[in-house]
């Protein structure tokens, strides 16, 4: 425990002693109790005190705060967060920092505000209505409401896996304060059911933390433990490391690193806070390379797997972790992704290949499109490295032999020359609805930039065509536009399903571009954008302000990897299933049986949605972006805000 400076008074405690208990409360400044220690030195500035005048010192100190309506500051002990309390070589970690802070910033989320809309309100209270009403038998078992558990954490909320010479330990920190009741009740159902499976409870105290045991004396596997101290609970599957958190706890266990310390977290850290430093509400990290170790450590195979992880190379992905930031400035929320890569790269990682380019949509992307990507990429790197991965346990040359050949003999040209080396680094893929909404509306259409577009189109695909008919005759070509398109349409039958679109596979080159879709209609987009007659993404406002809020983040990195999405394209073909009667009809025999789906259906059916527009008000457009530096590659995704 640690108490922190008071005015001029410096308080040194060395170990848990008398406890003082008083009430002195003024409008700035509440003062429940104070715990000093016994040897606790109390020394002015101005002069060396002798230990043994501390209580002197200490009764002057409450009468000047009893008489005095001058504010002072509360003396807490500052109890350590979670990457103080985990250890360094934790394997997995996962964090909110503060949940009451993070419901009230979801609150002010797109979806926390279209979920408070008076129109949508009352279908979302009546759907969680019905679903806790579905599971009545779960919420008496567990002796609390779900409403109840959702109100348990009330501040810092985290959870780590940790290793140890056996099985690796969960551990779990919750801050429940005033919620602490129902915790202890969710912990008491946990207490029974292991009690009858035999674990035997036993306490024990760790400094002054008292701490609650369970084990079984025939399995080792069965245990559970905990501490409460300030309204935190502590939990933990394995007994003997509960120790270990609670020497950490009281500040016993300072020798020992933690996750703070560790280099590869904070690391990852420092590259996820917001624009303008804006702290995460939620953070995460993993050690993939710690938990292969971990769980082969006791395995006969583990030398095996020691010798080809090197070789491959994965053990160069040092770590992976990431935040999520509600409501910052200027944006609905950021998430970010970093995947910590050792340097050089070898192996398995020479894959990961981003390189620098041109992102902006083409001339054949229009507007309406629901998702655009683009990825600029070394792929004739990328299967140069798979190469030799795969050469690695085979010999020389059996990649270009097993696999290479083989394609070449089928399409009847070579798949490495006249395509693989074609690609110019970039491929972009978009995303669009078709109407009437289907199951399956969402299309997609894949754009590949190659070296020579006349070539591919006057040798190359004849060829591949010729190849695919012989194969199955429903290969056909037509001309759209000026364009010749290569198409094969899957007939359906009258048992085809109302409810799902049925495919058409084509392809075609325009300029240096091959274009490859699952839908007739949205390559016909594509090319009557191309020939001007359909607005283009790349000048639609909402866009825009996209790209210039991924240059505001990116500052002066470059990108090689972008995305767009218009959240309210998709969610409208949801809208329509979900208002269209005959659906619902459907829906009503999927809830039978399914709590999930039964729930939905009396939301649905009780309450009449809202014109689609309540809903679309609230969505606006997100982005994101992937950067590559010395530590690795960072992705970072963010949605705008609509006031």
């Amino acid at each position: 425990m640690q108490l922190e400076a008071l005015g001029s008074l410096l308080l040194l405690p060395k170990n848990l002693g008398t406890c003082y208990a008083i009430n002195l409360e003024n409008e700035n400044t509440t003062f429940h109790h104070v715990c000093l220690p016994p040897h606790t030195s109390i020394l002015t500035q101005d002069q060396n005190a002798m230990a043994l005048q501390w209580k002197t010192v200490l009764g002057r100190l409450f009468l000047g705060i009893a008489v005095s309506s001058f504010p002072i500051p509360t003396v807490l002990a500052q109890r350590p967060t979670a990457p103080r309390l985990f250890p360094e070589d934790t394997l997995v970690y996962f964090r909110v920092d503060d949940s009451r802070d993070m419901q009230a910033k979801m609150q002010e989320t797109t979806m926390g505000r279209l979920s408070a809309d008076p129109q949508i309100q009352p279908i979302i209270n009546e759907f969680f209505g019905s679903m806790s009403s579905s599971l009545e038998q779960v919420q008496q078992f567990l002796g609390v409401s779900f409403e109840e558990i959702l109100r348990i954490p009330n501040g810092e909320l985290a959870l780590a896996v940790v290793p140890t010479e056996t099985d690796p330990a969960i551990c779990v920190l919750v801050e429940a304060k005033d919620e602490l009741p129902a915790l202890e009740i969710l912990v008491s159902k946990a207490e029974e059911q292991i009690t009858r499976a035999g674990a035997i409870r036993s306490t024990k105290k760790v400094g002054e933390i008292e701490t609650v045991r369970y084990g079984d004396p025939n399995r080792q596997d069965r245990q559970f433990a905990y501490f409460i101290d300030s309204g935190v609970m502590v939990l933990c599957s394995r007994n003997d490391y509960l120790d270990k958190l609670a020497m950490s706890w009281t500040g016993n266990g300072t020798d020992s690193a933690k996750l703070a310390d560790n280099r590869k977290f904070t690391t990852i850290m420092a590259q996820s806070v917001g624009v303008d430093g804006e702290r995460p509400q939620l953070s995460f990290y993993i050690d993939p390379m710690a938990i292969v170790r971990q769980a082969t450590k006791n395995s006969p195979q583990a030398a095996i797997i020691s010798t080809f992880i090197p070789v491959l190379g994965v053990d160069g992905i040092q770590a992976i972790g990431g935040s999520m930031i509600l409501r910052p400035k200027d944006f609905d929320s950021i998430n970010h992704l970093h995947l910590l890569l050792a340097s050089p790269r070898k192996g398995f990682l020479q894959v990961m290949r981003p390189k620098t380019g041109d992102t902006e949509p083409e001339n054949w992307v229009n507007e309406d499109v629901a998702t655009y990507f683009t990825i600029n990429w070394d792929y004739v790197g990328t299967v140069n490295a798979i190469e030799r991965i795969v050469n690695l346990f085979n010999e020389d040359g059996f990649f270009e032999e097993q696999v290479m050949k083989r394609a070449d003999a089928f399409l009847g040209f070579s798949l490495r020359k006249e395509l693989i080396e074609q690609i110019n680094h970039r491929v972009s893929w978009i995303q669009a609805f078709e109407k009437p909404s289907r199951i399956n509306s969402g299309s997609n259409l894949l754009g590949i930039h190659v070296k020579d577009g006349a070539k591919l189109r006057s040798e190359t695909l004849p060829k591949l065509f010729e190849k695919l008919q012989s194969v199955s005759p429903m290969w056909q070509t037509t001309t759209i536009g000026d364009s010749l398109v290569y198409v094969m349409e899957i007939p359906v039958g009258a048992d085809f399903p109302e409810t799902m679109r049925a495919p058409t596979f084509c392809f075609t080159v325009i300029d240096n571009v091959l274009l490859a879709t699952d839908s007739k209609q949205t390559l016909t987009d594509a090319l009557m954008t191309k020939a001007g007659q359909n607005a283009l993404l790349r000048d639609a406002v909402e866009f825009r302000v996209v790209k210039d809020r991924i240059k505001q983040q990116l500052k002066d990195r470059e990108s090689s990897i972008i995305a767009y999405q218009r959240p309210d394209e998709s969610l409208r073909t949801f809208y329509d299933l979900a208002a269209d009667p005959k659906n619902k009809d459907r829906l009503k025999g999927l809830s039978e049986n399914n709590p999930f789906f039964q729930a939905l259906y009396k939301a649905l059916d009780r309450h009449r949605l809202p014109p689609f527009e309540v809903i679309s008000k609230y969505l606006a457009p997100s982005g994101s972006f992937v950067t590559e530096d010395e530590t690795g590659l960072h992705m970072t995704s963010f949605g705008m805000r609509r006031e």
